[in-house]
Formats: C-alpha cells, sequence, structure tokens
C-alpha cells in the first residue's frame, strides 16, 4: 500500500484548523499526527511546511460542454485539469450536454467519456424538465446527485420546467428523497426585461441587473420553496444572487424547509459595474449585482446560510461573446474553475476575515453532505478520500487567463489581471497528486465517477 503523511503543514478539519501531520494510506486520509511524532520509513513524506491543507473544493455546479458540438469551449480533459489547477478534487457537472443527462443513454455516453478523459473525481446532476419528469427514478438509481430545472427561459434543447412539472418532479423527488435544483428567474419578466433592453441602443451593460432585476429572482425564489414546502422535496437554490432571497431562504430553514442555497464566486467578488468595464465577458444570469447586494450576500455566507460555493463555469470563446455587437443579446457565462478558491481566500479570507473552516464548508463539506458524497468526499477526517488542496496562503501573484489550462484561454477571462493572495500549489485526489505548481501530474482518466449515497 502507498503510504504517505504531509508534515509541517495546517490542517482545515470541519471546526478548526490544526498544526498536524496529515497520514494517507492508499486512496483514503488515515489519521492526523501531533508535531514531533514521526513514522516508519514506509512512508514517504511529503514535506508542506508553511502550506494549508484543505479539503480538495467539490464544484457543485459546472458546465463542461461535454460531449456535445459545442465542446470547442471546454472539455473533460481541459476542463478538468483547469479544475486540478484551482484545487477542485470533484466536478459535479450540469446535465445539458448533447445528448443530455435526461434518461439512461445520456448518463452513459456522459459516464464514458467523463471516465476516459477526466484527471479529477466527478459526479453527475440529472435533467428536470417537462420531457424527463418520468425518469427522475432511473437516474436516481445511476447515482445522480440532483435534478435541475431552468424556471427561467433555457434552450430548445433544455426546455424551461414550468410550475405544474416543477410541482410533479418534486413530487417525485421526494418520494426517494432527491434533491431539485432550480435556476431561479420567473421566465418571462427576465425576457421581457432583456429584450427590451436588447431594443435600447446605447444602454449601459450594467443594466442588465435592471433587465433582470433583483425581485424576478426572488419571486421565483419564494415560488420555489412553496412548492417544496408543500410537497415535502428537498430544494437547493442555484447562483442566488441576492440578500433579498437569501433572508427569504434563511427563514425557510428555520421553519424546516429542507432548502439550501448556493452562490458564485463573482456575485461576491464583483458588483454590476464590472459588466461596463468587461463588457459581455463579465455577462450571465442571473446578472452580478450592486454594490449594496454584494456586500449584503457576504453577511449570508458569514452566518451559514449560503451552504455552498459553485463555479458555474462554462466558458464561450471571445468570438461567441462579441457575435451580436450587442451586450444583451450576447450569450450569458464564462470560465472560472482556476480563480474559484483563490479569489474566495484573497477576498473572503484576506479581506473580510472569513474563517479557513467556513470556507471549506461551502466548498467541500456542505455540498459533500447535501449531494450525498459523503462521507468519502469532503473533509480531511479519517476515513475520507485523500482528496487536498495543498495552498499556500500568502502567495501574491496575478491570475493570467491566457495561462489557464482550460480549453479556452482568453485575456477576456473575468478574473484575468487580478492581484491574488493565496494560491493552490498541488491537488490531490485519492492520494494521488494530480497538479503541482502548473503542471499536470495525472493521466487523463484519472477521475472516477462518485455515485449519491445518502442525502443530508
Amino acid at each position: 500500500m502507498n503510504k504517505k503523511v504531509f508534515t509541517g503543514g495546517q490542517v482545515v478539519l470541519p471546526d478548526s484548523v490544526v498544526t498536524a501531520s496529515l497520514v494517507v494510506e492508499g486512496e483514503k486520509i488515515a489519521g492526523l499526527l501531533l508535531p514531533g511524532i514521526r513514522l516508519g520509513s514506509e512512508y514517504e513524506e511529503i514535506d508542506v511546511s508553511g502550506k494549508i491543507l484543505m479539503p480538495g473544493v467539490i464544484d457543485s455546479h459546472v458546465h463542461m460542454w461535454d460531449p456535445s458540438p459545442q465542446n470547442y469551449r471546454e472539455d473533460w480533459r481541459h476542463g478538468s485539469q483547469c479544475a486540478a489547477s484551482g484545487g477542485i478534487t470533484t466536478i459535479v457537472d450540469m446535465p445539458l450536454s448533447v445528448p443530455p443527462v435526461v434518461n439512461e443513454e445520456g448518463f452513459r455516453i456522459k459516464h464514458e467519456l467523463a471516465s476516459r478523459e477526466s484527471c479529477v473525481d466527478f459526479a453527475f446532476w440529472g435533467g428536470l424538465t417537462p420531457g424527463c419528469v418520468e425518469n427522475l427514478e432511473e437516474l436516481d438509481k445511476l447515482g445522480c446527485v440532483a435534478y435541475k430545472g431552468f424556471m427561467s427561459f433555457a434552450n430548445p434543447d433544455y426546455p424551461q420546467i414550468t410550475d405544474g412539472y416543477l410541482v410533479r418532479g418534486m413530487r417525485r423527488a421526494a418520494a426517494f428523497g432527491g434533491l431539485i435544483g432550480v435556476h431561479a428567474e420567473n421566465a418571462e419578466v427576465a425576457a421581457f426585461g432583456s429584450e427590451e433592453m436588447a431594443a435600447h441602443a446605447g444602454a449601459p451593460n450594467s443594466m442588465h441587473d435592471e433587465a433582470r432585476p433583483w425581485w424576478v429572482e426572488l419571486e421565483a425564489i419564494e415560488r420555489a420553496v412553496l412548492f417544496a414546502r408543500n410537497t415535502g422535496a428537498r430544494l437547493y437554490i442555484c447562483h442566488m444572487t441576492i440578500p433579498e432571497g437569501a433572508q427569504f431562504i434563511k427563514q425557510a430553514k428555520m421553519d424546516g424547509v429542507p432548502v439550501y442555497a448556493e452562490t458564485c464566486p463573482h456575485y461576491l467578488l464583483f458588483d454590476k459595474s464590472i459588466m461596463d468595464e468587461r463588457g459581455a465577458f463579465a455577462k450571465c444570469n442571473p446578472p452580478i449585482r450592486s454594490r449594496e447586494q454584494v456586500e449584503k450576500l457576504w453577511n449570508y455566507v458569514f452566518d451559514g446560510t449560503i451552504d455552498t460555493l459553485g463555479s458555474d463555469h462554462g466558458p464561450y470563446t471571445d468570438e461567441e461573446k462579441q457575435k451580436n455587437g450587442n451586450f444583451f443579446l450576447e450569450y450569458s457565462g464564462f470560465g472560472g474553475f482556476d480563480a474559484m478558491l483563490a479569489g474566495m481566500i484573497t477576498e473572503g479570507v484576506h479581506k473580510r476575515g472569513l474563517p479557513l473552516t467556513t470556507l471549506s464548508r461551502i466548498t467541500a463539506t456542505n455540498t459533500a453532505a447535501i449531494m450525498g458524497l459523503a462521507p468519502c468526499k469532503g473533509t480531511l477526517l479519517p476515513g475520507a478520500d485523500a482528496d487536498i488542496a495543498v495552498v499556500d496562503l500568502n502567495e501574491d501573484w496575478i491570475f493570467d487567463g491566457t495561462k489557464s489550462l482550460s480549453k479556452t484561454k482568453t485575456v477576456n477571462n473575468l478574473y484575468h489581471g487580478s492581484r491574488m493572495k493565496g494560491r493552490v500549489k498541488e491537488t490531490w485526489v485519492r492520494g494521488t497528486r494530480v497538479f503541482q505548481n502548473g503542471r499536470i501530474e495525472a493521466a487523463a482518466g484519472y477521475g472516477r465517477y462518485i455515485p449519491k449515497n445518502k442525502q443530508k
């Protein structure tokens, strides 16, 4: 058995950060040792002096674009390498591939491809569309962690989940403890607002926040929670942007509704002025909000209302992002794997005093529990998979989007030129180092499918 001991660092545990050696045997965490205690020569010593050992990030919200005709944007090989460079050890991929993961066939095609190409572990969202509500049990048996529906308009190949079908899906999921995830925006109001703004030449890009206003998101959150409350379904609000939504969810949690909230780094690191600066390269749905709302949203990170953090990684080429010449008609979305953890350390830990334990919970521990990947994922406690992000908490550096390991490398990356403090130096997946100091060390196909286990 391959045995290692990580010495000289600090280990982030669920409720504390301790100075200890981390013992790994094979693919698993075997234990922790107090400083000064040494093991026999059969253990390879990994010197991580001055570094922080965190549970590897579980990215709850990914659009890998593979398989699909759009895999020129990203694919499992390049995307997983990019993820590894950001300390991500498990990717939870959304179902919007081609074919989508709405039945066993779509699942099998993606599973075969990811198994062949990914260098980090992976799990899958299943689909929730009007045409696949009857397939949720089938997808559950295949190990899908949750089921994604768009309350807003999505695309012709992945239609909106209207209210009747959403309720039907919730009832079916409630029967087997499944997790329903939603993109929460009122479809018609958001679409009408975007169309109206596109027709007004010269409107500032930051008015995307007014085209799809905060109350459009709040209304959909309230409606989804009402449905969950009355069907008994577990509900996951994807990429929430607004403190008003967080406050509503906080109260719903207190009332006993099993609802969870995810946000993304870009909703915490930027405000809507970035859309005027970066144009469509900063466009996403829901939009990045006002500085006032960003500041208030942080409160709900600190108090535990926000459960998880997802990158919403889904890059587009520079040409695609500018093809219409009108901000309000351009594609929404961008990459984010490799800036996710570093950005949160920079802004959260260093600037705002976010405890490393809280950061670890929203990037790993909570995600594993909610999505049924625990106990093997999400922690550095004995018995868990040895998924480790080795972080230099104090390294100053500038993010360069042209050097990303993503398939889409560009100076127009949202994070390009950002000053960071804190950098992932090594990433380990199940006891094997897959990334070190800018280099990928694991072969394509090392990553393993992780099916849903018992959920929180």
